[in-house]
């Protein structure tokens, strides 16, 4: 009897924990933003879909964003930088980006949003081509 139970105590502990650890396997968001090219209108809608922008938002966030892309865009360019001077210089860029978009485009609920998507900002920018 004792052999019987704890048989099915077995497995029940290997099913559920097989139930919890597929669940890990499940994409989210970043996973597929993150492609090998990024383009500054992917970042866009990121936000867009992110931040919930009113028509009157876009314009002046998608000009933002455009305008970070190409600085990053004359970052890539540059072969006087090295590596890390590059990465903090996109950093800063996108540290830019966000102190423009809450001064004034986003509404403070927004711009809370807007700081948590900070680190999938910069690695979507550092993607940029």
């Amino acid at each position: 009897m004792k052999k019987a139970t704890y048989t099915l105590l077995a497995a029940i502990l290997l099913t559920t924990t097989m139930e919890v650890n597929s669940a890990t396997l499940k994409f989210s968001d970043v996973d597929k933003i993150q492609s090998s090219q990024i383009s500054t209108t992917d970042i866009f809608n990121y936000l867009n879909t992110n931040l919930g922008l009113s028509a009157t938002q876009k314009p002046a966030v998608k000009t933002a964003v455009d305008e970070a892309g190409a600085e990053v865009t004359k970052l890539n360019a540059s072969a006087t930088k090295s590596a890390t001077e590059i990465a903090t210089a996109k950093t800063n860029i996108v540290n830019e980006l966000i102190k423009k978009l809450s001064g004034g485009i986003l509404s403070s609920a927004q711009s809370t949003k807007l700081s948590g998507l900070s680190s999938q900002l910069t690695s979507m920018f550092s993607q940029l081509k």
